[in-house]
């Protein structure tokens, strides 16, 4: 990230979400970074398993969106306020596609390395809010 203004780097990172190249993703991370999603019990480490977890999420979600309301940093620590939407066209996490739309906010905080390569990320999100969109929209 450096000298890059901490909403320039959002929107590096959302951009990378929705980018179907997940080596463009991945390219964001240090080669021992770590991604933590409690919400989906997940946790990826090292390239392999990022680049992985971010194929498997754009094969199921197109039309991915974040917006980045507020994003703060503090030395190498960013915190990022987003909004995600997308629609489930594909298999994701066994379950098959609905071509239901969603969105939801949430809150990653994102620890860079010193070369301003992404260190480590927790994503904050209720994934209740998500699935209930999902599965009423999926019974309407």
């Amino acid at each position: 990230m450096s000298g890059e203004s901490v909403e320039a780097f959002a929107r590096r990172y959302g951009d990378a979400w929705a980018d179907p190249d997940s080596d463009a993703f991945v390219a964001l991370f240090a080669p021992d970074a770590v991604y933590r999603d409690d919400q989906v019990g997940r946790l990826n480490e090292g390239h392999a398993q990022l680049r992985a977890f971010h194929a498997h999420f754009v094969a199921a979600i197109s039309d991915i969106r974040m917006d980045f309301p507020r994003a703060f940093q503090s030395g190498q620590d960013v915190c990022l306020e987003w909004r995600f939407s997308g629609r489930q066209t594909g298999t994701y996490h066994g379950r098959p596609p609905t071509g239901i739309a969603f969105s939801g906010p949430g809150v990653a905080l994102i620890r860079l390395a010193p070369d301003g390569l992404i260190q480590s990320v927790i994503d904050y999100y209720d994934s209740g809010a998500v699935k209930t969109q999902l599965n009423a929209e999926a019974l309407a």
